[in-house]
């Protein structure tokens, strides 16, 4: 279960990972920091301002892990400091 009592209805275990994560569409990339990652599934933060919509498909590129991938955007999250976390549903195996 999540902290908020919601059961996690993730099919696939996230194993939490920091690293910088480049995402990119064709006019505009940002560098977000990963927070957790799946076989198909990938959540990251930034403190930038979000130039994506939710729906787009984006490239993903960790460049530490060497692994490139294609995602869509499926929800965002502000916190009260300025942070956005993003989940995305990957397109190709980006691990395992």
């Amino acid at each position: 279960m999540d902290p908020n009592n919601m059961p996690d209805k993730r099919i696939h275990h996230r194993m939490g990972i920091k690293e910088k994560c480049i995402l990119a569409n064709r006019s505009v990339s940002i560098e977000t920091q990963t927070v957790d990652i799946s076989k198909m599934g990938l959540g990251v933060k930034t403190d930038s301002t979000l130039p994506f919509k939710i729906g787009c498909e984006l490239a993903v590129f960790i460049p530490s892990m060497d692994k490139f991938s294609r995602a869509k955007l499926v929800w965002t999250k502000k916190d009260s400091n300025n942070i956005t976390r993003l989940g995305l549903k990957l397109s190709t195996c980006i691990i395992g």
